[in-house]
């Protein structure tokens, strides 16, 4: 699904390495994440927090941390309602590129600068009935802090956020802010969903830091304990 009213290009202009590297990577770092993704055992858990959502809303805000990008879009791929929010810089035209490969679109902001825009993007995408999937520690952390940005775009579309957390038995670890894993061969991937989190009655900044912070710890409970019956120790 895409509209007129949607951007999903950036207006920033890139060398031409930089042109290089977004011709190349992102159909490299695709295909190799999803042929590792279909060596893996993947669980799905309670996705009805998910269809329920739709069906009485009509739209989702989904909330998982940066980390876990490359897993859902791997869970979510070739999903022709699935929207998710990448910044203008270079980074964010790799992650937008690559997301692509899944058969997903990326809107496009900026937490710095046009995050106002930004968000009526996905407010216009969530009106549109899409599924809305958002990074709540991106583009560049702290790891697993949430921002604020879900908890007002919740209460203006009235969406409620579900949490969704992925663990992985058996990855490589980048050295990036996130520590992005690639899951290794013969893994084990849990992808869990929490109960819906209902959408802030207004957006005064004690009632959306009430509601960050209610999503951030729902989404690192699910995640401790998904990780815990894989044995996975996190450093955070």
């Amino acid at each position: 699904m895409s509209a007129t009213e949607l951007k999903y290009t950036s207006p920033k202009r890139f060398s031409l390495w930089q042109r290089f590297q977004l011709g190349v990577l992102p159909f490299s770092i695709a295909a190799s994440f999803k042929g590792l993704a279909r060596l893996c055992e993947w669980e799905v858990r309670d996705k009805h927090y998910v269809w329920d959502t739709v069906f009485e809303r009509g739209g989702i805000l989904c909330a998982f941390w940066h980390e876990c990008l490359g897993l859902a879009a791997s869970h979510h791929q070739y999903t022709p309602t699935v929207h998710t929010l990448t910044s203008y810089s270079f980074d964010g035209e790799l992650a937008a590129r690559t997301v692509a490969r899944f058969g997903l679109k990326s809107l496009r902001g900026s937490s710095s600068r046009g995050g106002m825009e930004a968000l009526k993007q996905l407010k216009t995408a969530v009106d549109l009935g899409c599924f809305v999937g958002w990074t709540l520690d991106g583009p560049r952390g702290p790891r697993r802090k949430a921002k604020a940005g879900i908890a007002y775009l919740s209460a203006k579309t009235g969406m409620p956020i579900i949490p969704n957390a992925y663990a992985v038995s058996k990855c490589w670890r980048l050295s990036s802010w996130d520590r992005f894993p690639i899951p290794k061969p013969g893994a084990r991937i849990i992808s869990a969903f929490g109960p819906p989190i209902a959408p802030p009655p207004d957006v005064s900044s004690e009632v959306l830091e009430k509601t960050r912070l209610e999503v951030e710890t729902a989404l690192n409970a699910l995640h401790r304990a998904i990780e815990q019956e894989l044995n996975v120790v996190q450093s955070l």
